[in-house]
């Protein structure tokens, strides 16, 4: 069987997997958690298929940025802090960490060697390069479900900003009126 065969299926169901346990799991913590293991499996995929920059930016923007984002969210919600991860899960955490680790650097350095597939050309990517292709075509045919995607995000950022302020402004209240 084709090692990117394997790759995929590996990829797939541990995003399908993950994203059960986003919905699922009663901890936000282990939500999130979750999350992060989506994002990179939908990474591994991108790299599967030979689009580098998407998986390089799908770990970058989403499983860096937008995880810490929520984190910062987390921590600022009352109910949620000093809550601690139980450690068997933390157990299970590291070979399921390892082994996509494995998977995201078999994936990238094979994608490195792997022919160019999919709405470019090969000639197309030697000419004007991975980065200006994928920005001329996300900036030209696809700038409408882009900024519909930063609207979103804006929304959301405003949202946890307002949930957390609004817990703070609760706490003030309770102590200003004992």
């Amino acid at each position: 069987m084709d090692l990117h065969v394997i790759a995929f299926w590996s990829f797939s169901a541990l995003a399908v997997i993950s994203a059960f346990g986003v919905v699922f799991a009663r901890n936000i913590v282990y939500n999130i958690l979750s999350l992060i293991s989506v994002l990179i499996a939908v990474s591994g995929l991108f790299f599967n298929l030979g689009a580098e920059l998407i998986g390089s930016l799908q770990i970058l923007i989403y499983a860096v940025a937008i995880v810490v984002f929520y984190v910062l969210v987390i921590s600022t919600v009352p109910e949620y802090k000093g809550q601690s991860v139980d450690p068997k899960y933390m157990l299970i955490s590291i070979p399921v960490g390892f082994g996509i680790f494995m998977e995201l650097a078999y994936v990238s350095i094979y994608g490195a060697w792997a022919s160019a597939t999919g709405i470019f050309s090969p000639e197309v990517l030697k000419e004007v390069g991975n980065i200006k292709a994928v920005s001329s075509m996300l900036f030209t045919k696809y700038l409408f479900p882009f900024e519909v995607a930063s609207l979103i995000l804006l929304v959301a950022m405003i949202g946890a900003i307002l949930l957390g302020r609004k817990e703070q402004v609760m706490e003030e209240n309770n102590e200003h009126s004992v």
